[in-house]
């Protein structure tokens, strides 16, 4: 006797199946998505035994780890496989730093969904990390990866382009209780989750050593900051050279960015005396290369530039994120790790704080996957409290799930509350950047004035602002 929880998640995994046909046969819409085709759409409905469907805008919370749901998951994994001769294949992109992490827990999911009724064959690839995964995935969707991890600020593009799939019913509410309510809100467009959340820290702070500066007021200002990591014969690093990171400059004194989707216009109002005024500060500080500031982390990158430089004793701080926790605690000492918001620098005549881009990294379905089913349950696997809690020992990423976050080890974490002091200095690439900024000359231009040591003149910088933006805002 089918029990009333696995009739409605019958009708749950069915309305998932019928939209994943839609998108095989090139009908894919927002609006046909894992969830749009269940009976309860709007308002409720009862089932044939009168038990109260709850619809898309109230959607009930399953317990995914219930027996009686795993169980059900797996027959409808069956099915799939079934109609795919016995197996289950799927593709995982994911960064090169999250490769043999991802693997392990790929593994486990694997161990845990077991059933004689199929085979997996999942593969893990690492060529497309969350920088460059939705940008792949829009090229050509159908022959992208089944689960991909990506930056939030891709997530309109995806949904826009009909390439990921609405997150089915079953775990819609899962996801929206056990997550933070800004981790949701990334991943949601009107009210609907198209992703599931993985981490809170896709942006930077301040990482130090604490033998080097012994209080909060030593990692307060830049330029004392830089003063006291040259007198121990060490460097501060910011990389200049990234305009991902230089764009906190930009922001401190004052400029904007902006993209407006429906146009798919993008603009930024660096070409002005608040743009100049971030341009000579990035000066000033670069007059310090070689005396206690490093601005370029040359052809190595800025991961590799870091661990080299707390490792051989030449770096006292850096502006980096979570993932290189790992990394420098192993260097000098996770007792000797300090992290903090970013410092002020001087802009115009005064101390400004910085500020940086903030966001999150999202793990999403691709919406022509042969597998909806079991592409949505690893991508759950993938992103649930014990995965959360497993990527931050391993990787030291913060976690969005709130029963993951409020376990005392990761509350704890000074990382922790260096991202949340930052937050409100911190600006949500989604809302404000598109492949157009990164494509400009932005770094390139941060590059250059750290070559030249910050001894540029105010004409040639108002020249390279005004390059920046007609790259920019280019049609």
């Amino acid at each position: 006797m089918v029990t009333k929880t696995k009739r409605a998640l019958a009708l749950i995994l069915t309305g998932m199946m019928a939209a994943t046909a839609l998108a095989g046969c090139g009908q894919t819409s927002p609006n046909v998505t894992p969830s749009a085709s269940t009976p309860a759409a709007s308002g409720s409905t009862s089932t044939s035994d009168g038990e109260s469907q709850q619809g898309a805008s109230d959607v009930a919370v399953t317990d995914i780890e219930d027996a009686g749901t795993i169980e059900t998951l797996k027959s409808a994994m069956a099915d799939e496989a079934s109609a795919n001769g016995g197996t289950i294949k799927l593709e995982v992109w994911c960064s090169s730093d999250d490769g043999k992490f991802e693997k392990t827990l790929v593994k486990s999911f694997k161990e845990k969904y077991n059933d004689s009724r199929y085979k997996f064959d999942i593969s893990v690839k690492t060529s497309y990390g969350e920088d460059k995964a939705g940008s792949k995935i829009m090229e050509s969707p159908k022959d992208g990866a089944d689960v991909f991890n990506f930056a939030d600020d891709q997530l309109s593009t995806l949904v826009q382009g009909k390439a990921i799939a609405e997150i089915g019913q079953l775990f819609q509410g899962n996801v929206k209780a056990n997550n933070t309510e800004d981790s949701v809100a990334v991943c949601s467009i009107d009210g609907t989750a198209y992703a599931f959340p993985k981490t809170s820290d896709n942006g930077y702070f301040m990482y130090y050593d604490k033998r080097v500066f012994k209080t909060e007021e030593d990692v307060a200002e830049l330029d004392k900051m830089i003063e006291t990591a040259n007198a121990a014969g060490k460097n501060v690093f910011i990389s200049l050279g990234n305009g991902w990171y230089n764009a906190g400059f930009y922001f401190a004194a004052g400029c904007t960015i902006s993209y407006d989707s429906a146009t798919k216009k993008q603009t930024a109002s660096f070409n002005t005396p608040e743009g100049l005024n971030a341009a000579k500060a990035m000066c000033h500080v670069s007059q310090k290369v070689g005396s206690g500031f490093m601005g370029s982390a040359g052809q190595s990158g800025e991961n590799a530039t870091v661990q080299q430089g707390f490792s051989d004793g030449t770096m006292a701080a850096a502006v980096i994120g979570t993932w290189m926790g790992p990394a420098i605690k192993k260097a000098i000492g996770e007792e000797n790790v300090g992290a903090a918001k970013l410092p002020t620098a001087l802009i115009g005549d005064q101390q400004v704080q910085l500020h940086s881009f903030g966001g999150y990294k999202i793990v999403g379905v691709n919406a022509f996957t042969k597998f909806p089913i079991a592409a949505q349950t690893l991508a759950y696997y993938l992103t649930n409290a014990d995965s959360q809690k497993a990527r931050y020992a391993e990787r030291g990423l913060i976690p969005t799930n709130k029963a993951a976050v409020e376990s005392d080890e990761i509350k704890n974490d000074p990382a922790l509350k260096a991202i949340n002091d930052q937050k409100p200095y911190a600006h949500a690439q989604g809302q404000s950047v598109s492949s157009k900024f990164w494509s400009a000359n932005v770094g390139g231009f941060g590059g250059d004035i750290v070559t030249a040591k910050g001894n540029m003149s105010d004409a040639d910088l108002q020249k390279g602002l005004q390059d920046l933006v007609t790259q920019i805002e280019s049609e």
